[in-house]
């Protein structure tokens, strides 16, 4: 068999493993959202990625926003992420005004959560939210303030 013969079969072969292969595997995230309280506005879930995006220098990966629902707690799936290292975050926007509002001294107004329920002053570091997302998936709790 001449060398280019067998470059062409490798080249061919290589593709149709391409082809046929399996899609990566994709997590699910559940959420559960405890203490809701007012019944008012609605909830903001975020995940992110990386402590880039954390920090503001890109993009969560998933957002979702919820409607309170009459009952203390949510439920909040994402479908489709890889597994990895992520965070969450959860803004209650209680008046609808899309923003996140604080009073006298920043003290907030608005309800707001993270993955590991991290005692906070100030906004934690994604290393105090960050749990690994393993590709069978994983339910994380997220309790409001």
């Amino acid at each position: 068999m001449s060398p280019s013969h067998a470059l062409r079969r490798f080249a061919c072969a290589t593709l149709l493993s391409a082809l046929v292969a399996s899609p990566a595997a994709s997590a699910e995230l559940s959420v559960d959202i405890h203490d809701i309280g007012t019944q008012a506005g609605r909830l903001t879930v975020f995940v992110y990625a990386s402590e880039a995006a954390w920090n503001g220098t890109g993009e969560p990966v998933r957002k979702q926003h919820v409607m309170p629902d009459g009952s203390d707690r949510l439920k909040v799936r994402f479908d489709g992420l890889a597994a990895g290292r992520y965070g969450v975050m959860v803004i209650h926007d209680r008046d609808g005004n899309r923003k996140f509002d604080v009073g006298l001294l920043g003290i907030p107004k608005d309800g707001y959560g993270f993955s590991n329920d991290p005692l906070v002053f100030k906004r934690p570091g994604f290393g105090r939210i960050a749990f690994d997302l393993p590709a069978s998936g994983q339910r994380v709790a997220v309790r409001m303030k």
